[in-house]
C-alpha cells in the first residue's frame, strides 16, 4: 500500500500538554435528532482546553458511518470549543469511519482528508517528541494493519533513531492484541508485530470502549499500551448480566491529559462529565526516557498467585433488602469497597444459579451514593434469598458477603441494552 504521510514539526509555547482521546461515533442522519455523543465530544473538547492541552490525538471512529454531516459534525465541536485557532491536531480513522462496507476504502480515506483537511496517516514531531497517527487500511475489526506495517516500522525506526530513548507515540485505532483490558477481545493481531521491536513506543487504541479506570487499561510488555476508552459510550467484557453495554453508559465521556515535564511524563484520566481527574492517588507516568527497565506497568502485579489480605474487596456482612417495583424486582445493599475499586457483583440465587454485575465504576469514582441497587434481570418469578459479593477488577471476590432474604421476583426480564436516550440502535 502507498502510505501518503503527512510530516510536519511544531513548537508550541510552554511545557507541551497532549489530550487523548476517541470513538465519538457521530450520526451520520441529519434528519435524526442523535446529540447526546455530539454533545459528549464538545464537553470533552471544552475540558481539554480547560486543562491547557495545546495538543489534541483523536483515535478514531469519528462517525458512526462516515459521511459529511458527520464529518461536518466532529470539525464543528472543535469550532464551538476552539474557534479559529484550535491546538495541534491528530486525527486518524476507525474501522468505523470505513463504513458503509460498499464503499472502496481509498474513496473513504480521500474523504476524511477532504473533509477533515488532514491526512489519515501522519507523522509530528512536536516539541521534540515524535508522535505517529496510522489510521487502519480498511475496515477490519481485528486485522486492519496487516497493509502498512513496513510502512509503520521505518517511521517508527526513523523517530527512534532521531530521538533515541525518549517515548515515542503511536496512535491506532486498534490496541495490539493481549495487551490492555479488552485487547483480548479487540485487539488487532498483527500490530505487535512492529510495535514489539520498539521498547520506547507508547502506543494509544481505542475501538474497545472499555473503561480507563480499570488498571488494565495500562499495559508494559515489550512496549507500553494504553486503552483510550471512548467520548460516547463505554463497553465492557461479556458475561455479565448487565452488559456488556452496561446501564447509562454514555453518562461520563473521558480522555487522558499528558503532562510532560523535564523527567517524566504523567498521564491524567480526566472524566469530562465532571472536568475532573480520576484516581489522581494513583496517576500513571512515563519516564522521559523510557527503556523496559523502566516498566513498572506490567502484568505480574497482577498476579492473584501473591494476594495478600488487603488486595481482596469487602463486602459488608450485613443483610440488605429488596423492593418490587411493577414489573421488577430490585437488590438493594451497602456497596463493597476496594483498595481501587468494586468492578462487578457475584449474586447467588438460593436456587444455585449465579450472575454477575457490573458496578457502576465505569461512570466514575467520586459517586457518594453509599447504596447499589441492581434491578433483577433473567430470572423466573419466585421468591429467593440471594448471597452478593463484591469482585475487583483483578478478579479477586471478598470473603464476606451481604445477605437478601425473600426476594420476590415477579417475572422474568431481561436487560434492555440502550447506548443514549436518543441512540438506541446504530
Amino acid at each position: 500500500m502507498n502510505v501518503n504521510c503527512e510530516s510536519k514539526t511544531f513548537n508550541v509555547d510552554g511545557n507541551l500538554v497532549v489530550g487523548v482521546m476517541s470513538d465519538s461515533q457521530l450520526s451520520p442522519f441529519s434528519w435524526k435528532n442523535n446529540r447526546t455523543f455530539e454533545r459528549n465530544l464538545i464537553k470533552s473538547l471544552q475540558t481539554l482546553k480547560n486543562r491547557g492541552c495545546n495538543m489534541i490525538i483523536f483515535a478514531g471512529d469519528i462517525c458512526n458511518i462516515a459521511n459529511f454531516y458527520a464529518y461536518y459534525r466532529f470539525k464543528n465541536a472543535f469550532k464551538i470549543v476552539f474557534g479559529s485557532q484550535p491546538p495541534v491536531l491528530q486525527i486518524i480513522m476507525g474501522n468505523h469511519d470505513y463504513f458503509p462496507a460498499f464503499t472502496p476504502r481509498w474513496k473513504k480515506r480521500f474523504m476524511f482528508e477532504t473533509y477533515l483537511g488532514c491526512k489519515p496517516y501522519s507523522h509530528y514531531v512536536v516539541n521534540g517528541y515524535h508522535f505517529i497517527g496510522v489510521s487502519p487500511d480498511c475496515r477490519k475489526q481485528k486485522n486492519g494493519y496487516s497493509r502498512i506495517l513496513d510502512w509503520l516500522d521505518d517511521e517508527i525506526a526513523a523517530a527512534v533513531k532521531d530521538c533515541g530513548s525518549k517515548p515515542v507515540f503511536v496512535t491506532t485505532h486498534n490496541n495490539a492484541l493481549n495487551t490492555v483490558y479488552g485487547s483480548d477481545v479487540y485487539g488487532d493481531t498483527e500490530l505487535g508485530k512492529v510495535l514489539s521491536k520498539y521498547e520506547n513506543v507508547v502506543n494509544f487504541g481505542g475501538h474497545t470502549h472499555f473503561s480507563m479506570l480499570d488498571e488494565r487499561s495500562i499495559h508494559q510488555g515489550d512496549f507500553t499500551s494504553l486503552n483510550t476508552q471512548s467520548t460516547s459510550y463505554v463497553e465492557l467484557e461479556k458475561g455479565k448480566v448487565n452488559g456488556p453495554v452496561p446501564p447509562n453508559p454514555h453518562i461520563s465521556p473521558m480522555g487522558y491529559v499528558l503532562e510532560f515535564g523535564k523527567e517524566k511524563i504523567d498521564v491524567l484520566r480526566i472524566n469530562a462529565g465532571t472536568g475532573t481527574e480520576e484516581k489522581e492517588n494513583m496517576r500513571w507516568s512515563l519516564p522521559t526516557n523510557l527503556t523496559k527497565a523502566d516498566f513498572v506497568y506490567t502484568s505480574a502485579r497482577f498476579d492473584n498467585s501473591a494476594a495478600k489480605e488487603d488486595d481482596y474487596p469487602v463486602m459488608p456482612a450485613v443483610y440488605g433488602r429488596s423492593e418490587k417495583i411493577g414489573m421488577r424486582a430490585y437488590l438493594i445493599f451497602e456497596k463493597g469497597t476496594d483498595k481501587d475499586f468494586v468492578h462487578s457483583y457475584r449474586v447467588e440465587f438460593s436456587d444455585g444459579k449465579v450472575q454477575y454485575y457490573f458496578s457502576d465504576f465505569y461512570k466514575g469514582l467520586s459517586n457518594p451514593n453509599k447504596e447499589v441497587v441492581l434491578p433483577v434481570y433473567e430470572k423466573a418469578a419466585g421468591v429467593y434469598d440471594v448471597e452478593i459479593r463484591a469482585v475487583n477488577s483483578r478478579g479477586l471476590e471478598s470473603r464476606t458477603s451481604t445477605r437478601i432474604c425473600d426476594v420476590r421476583v415477579p417475572g422474568y426480564r431481561r436487560y434492555p441494552l440502550i447506548f443514549a436516550p436518543d441512540v438506541k440502535y446504530f
